[in-house]
């Protein structure tokens, strides 16, 4: 096996599950509970499933007390239970088991403190342009309910914010004033992705329909998951399923996966069939073989996730 240097964890939103050398404990995902955490496993490294999703705060943490803190694919975590049989039921314990016993045998990546910050601004930038939604939903309906009839569609246009800054109702006054500091919120953002996105996340922004959100986006979600163009296809939902019964061979989507890389291609794909001549010719060849558009569109997101795949590991 190997000598065990590793402490397993299986992240969750209030708990961390630990596991080193035959001892299994649970911690809370509190500061008080990141002390204990390091103060039980003392020096060793650290393997951890989720580092940058809810294993990010302690990953944070540990990192800045100078600890090795290493990334754990959810699919490598499955894998390894299957190969000592800890499949059911499946429990915290046998995660962090597993992970501590095979966290030596793979090349796992470190996990970085700029990446964990990039990450922390998207999020927020999705928490911000989830409250501009809000707000410009509500401005919709409030208008709708009173059957006025507006010049514009769009809130968020420096016609539509002055028009509403200047209308005499309190309620739009006050929801005006929230959305302006909610949409320079997410300017002041979106300008410091920009600054702190690593050179890798800037070679993606070679492909047509890569902006530095989604650059930043693809970045921080395949970080430590990047093994073959195939898994990561897998991992962002691209590649289909099969389903097949007796001689019937059939395939159908990939519901599974990441979720938000899966709308990342989705997107790319619809802009390189649109806007990019290679795009729209491999997109254009898949219809002349009889596919549907769905069908095609679908293909030539897997050969996005190449593309994707080589500009990261390059």
């Amino acid at each position: 096996m190997n000598k065990q240097n590793f402490v397993g964890v299986d992240t969750h939103k209030d708990t961390l599950a630990c596991y080193k050398q035959g001892v299994f404990k649970e911690f809370k995902t509190t500061q008080k509970g990141f002390q204990d955490a390091l103060h039980w496993a003392g020096k060793a490294k650290w393997a951890v499933e989720g580092a940058y999703c809810f294993g990010r705060p302690f990953s944070a943490f540990l990192i800045k007390n100078g600890v090795d803190v290493y990334e754990v694919n959810p699919l490598l975590t499955k894998t390894w239970r299957g190969a000592l049989a800890v499949s059911n039921p499946k429990n915290d314990y046998g995660d962090a088991k597993v992970i501590s016993l095979f966290a030596e045998t793979s090349n796992l990546q470190k996990v970085s403190l700029e990446t964990i910050k990039l990450k922390e601004k998207i999020t927020a930038r999705e928490s911000l342009i989830k409250q501009k939604t809000e707000i410009t939903n509500s401005l919709k309906m409030l208008f709708l309910t009173r059957g006025e009839t507006l010049s514009f569609k769009k809130f968020t246009t420096k016609k539509a914010i002055k028009w509403l800054d200047n209308n005499g109702d309190m309620i739009v006054k006050i929801k005006v004033k929230v959305l302006k500091e909610v949409l320079l919120g997410i300017e002041e953002i979106e300008e410091e992705i920009k600054k702190s996105l690593p050179k890798k996340a800037e070679k993606l922004k070679q492909l047509k329909g890569v902006s530095d959100i989604t650059a930043a986006i693809i970045y921080t979600e395949t970080k430590g998951k990047l093994y073959t163009a195939a898994k990561l296809a897998s991992y962002a939902g691209v590649s289909p399923v099969e389903k097949s019964s007796g001689r019937t061979t059939r395939h159908r989507n990939n519901k599974a996966g990441n979720r938000q890389l899966n709308s990342v291609f989705y997107r790319l794909s619809i802009m390189q069939m649109r806007f990019d001549e290679k795009g729209k010719a491999y997109f254009e060849k898949k219809l002349s073989e009889g596919k549907s558009k769905r069908h095609a569109r679908k293909c030539l997101s897997r050969q996005l996730v190449n593309l994707v795949f080589k500009l990261l590991v390059d």
